[in-house]
Parts: structure tokens; sequence; C-alpha cells
């Protein structure tokens, strides 16, 4: 086995120990996959966490295409009404270094929505307002993934949601 073959399988035993999303690192050749498109992903919500005032919702990406692709980069996030009006301001990336993920047919990963809870905060500052779902457009890519999300928000600039990237 070479050197490189088991820094990448130790790397992966180590991302999937630690609560990463089911990504398996490759080498070096297999980061030059295509972009993945729309048609060959398949986006769903699977699930919720909660610390103190936030809020963070876990969207599973899954390449269902034939051959193996790559995201890289944060999301977009944009909150709508029930009328489908845009609510509050776009998202911000969070403080954490972007990577290429490869993704190979049927594996997935993950991005994430983080929110703040209106009842903790100034209501001046916050300014809640209810969402019937979240607009996602991942980085680089030209395809709008809508996914129903009922709670409150802030809708400020200073509470604006918080994009976290894939494989994060």
């Amino acid at each position: 086995m070479s050197l490189v073959s088991r820094v990448v399988g130790a790397a992966a035993v180590l991302a999937l120990a630690a609560g990463g999303a089911a990504v398996v690192a490759r080498p070096a050749s297999a980061s030059r996959a295509p972009a993945c498109f729309a048609p060959h992903l398949r986006m769903v919500r699977a699930g919720t966490e909660g610390a103190l005032s936030h809020r963070y919702v876990k969207l599973w990406i899954t390449n269902t295409g034939r051959d193996a692709c790559r995201l890289y980069g944060y999301p977009t996030f944009e909150y709508r009404d029930a009328a489908g009006h845009r609510v509050g301001v776009r998202s911000k990336p969070a403080g954490v270094r972007a990577r290429a993920v490869t993704l190979a047919p049927g594996q997935h990963t993950r991005v994430t929505l983080g929110y703040v809870v209106p009842v903790v905060t100034l209501r001046r500052q916050c300014r809640p307002a209810r969402v019937a779902s979240v607009d996602v457009r991942l980085a680089f890519r030209p395809h709008v993934y809508q996914r129903p999300l009922q709670v409150r928000v802030c809708t400020t600039k200073l509470y604006r949601p918080v994009a976290y990237p894939a494989g994060f």
C-alpha cells in the first residue's frame, strides 16, 4: 500500500470518526472531477440541531449521477414567506474554510444553514419574521433548490443566516 493511499485512508477514517459527513477523501487525481450539476444532485433536509439561541439545519446532497462530481464553496441561503417573497437578507459565509468535496455516484455530503432564534435577541436588532421556506443555491451553480422551513428567524443584517460549506 502506497504512502498516499495510507494517508488518504487515514484521513477518511478521521473524518468519519469526527462526525463528518459521509464524504470519502480521494487522491489528488480525483479532485479533477467535473463540477456537480442540478440534474445529478438530490437535496433533502436531514434534521436540525441547536445550541442556546442558534439552530443548524442540515441539508444532505446526494450525487445521483453515474460519474463522480465536485462541489466547492459556500451555498447561499435566502428565506421566503408563504407568498414566495424574500424575507430578510442573504446568508453570509461561516468563518470556516471551504474545501472541494468530490462525490462518487451515490455518495452524499451536507451543507448547513445556521440561524438565530428570535426569542433570545432584542426585537429591534432582530426584526423577527415567520418564514415558509429557504432557497438554497450551491456555490458557482445557477440552480436554486427551495426547501420548506417553517420557523421564526431574525431578518436583519446583524443576525443574518450563516452558510457552512459543503462537507463541513
